[in-house]
């Protein structure tokens, strides 16, 4: 069995230390194959922001990490920054690449930044980079789950979430479904919610994993895709993904909803 966590909207500097050790201890039980994680590590893209969340990415214990950048990730308050130096701090900790690609065990997941540096909230997404996405998708490995990640979420669940898409997200969509996309991860909107837009493509947005900014009841969460033995097609594995909430009696995160995606 092989698992990814993704994690959305740490925040750090909002952050709640005692929902952070359940996340990572949830991790250690689960033997994470790879963390995925969505952007907005940081409330203020504070170097010290930065600090603490990598140090909690590497308390995971994955194999493997892909780290995105989120609208807060970029400087605010230091505006002088965003013009040449907006990624600065985010590479300091987690390196210059801010479109990662990984291929570990059954997950293949492709990065794309949909945040902008003359923007404060809303994300896009230039024809380049769709184009360059459907290439990898293209690209991949057959038999591995072809997953793309970016902050801002690319499916609407209804109309007043549509504000929060990225531009082009539709074009998006459409492009990386027919390159092979199959699964697409985000988060941005601190809702946890999984959908399957088209046939044979799911999208899940994550809520926010350990920060105390909760929004319309929904807990701290995150989502855990896994593979598992299976007597079915795909050459004999199952896929899932669950979402996996805190419960604040127990101290610790529960799985609450769990779906075979494949």
């Amino acid at each position: 069995m092989t698992v990814l966590m993704h994690l959305s909207d740490l925040h750090f500097g909002a952050h709640e230390p005692v929902v952070c050790a359940a996340v990572q201890r949830l991790a250690q039980r689960l033997g994470v194959t790879m963390a995925v994680v969505s952007g907005d590590l940081t409330q203020r893209a504070t170097a010290q922001q930065f600090e603490q969340a990598a140090r909690f990415v590497q308390g995971l214990h994955a194999r493997s990490t892909l780290v995105l950048a989120g609208n807060h990730d970029l400087p605010l308050f230091a505006w002088w920054m965003r013009w040449g130096r907006a990624y600065e701090r985010f590479s300091e900790q987690f390196g210059m690449d801010q479109e990662p690609v990984r291929h570990v065990g059954a997950f293949y997941v492709v990065g794309v930044n949909t945040t902008r540096a003359w923007r404060h909230e809303r994300g896009s997404l230039s024809s380049a980079q769709i184009e360059h996405v459907a290439m990898l998708l293209a690209r991949a490995p057959p038999t591995a789950w072809r997953i793309v990640a970016s902050h801002h979420p690319l499916v609407a669940r209804d109309a007043n979430d549509r504000e929060h898409r990225p531009h082009r997200a539709d074009e998006a969509v459409e492009r990386w479904r027919i390159a092979g996309a199959q699964m697409l991860l985000s988060g941005h909107v601190h809702q946890p919610r999984l959908l399957q837009p088209l046939p044979g493509l799911w999208a899940s947005s994550a809520g926010t994993a350990v920060s105390h900014r909760l929004r319309h009841g929904s807990p701290n969460s995150v989502v855990v895709l896994g593979t598992e033995a299976s007597g079915a097609a795909l050459g004999g594995e199952a896929r899932y993904a669950a979402r996996w909430d805190f419960d604040d009696v127990q101290g610790e995160f529960v799985c609450v909803h769990r779906v075979v995606t494949g």
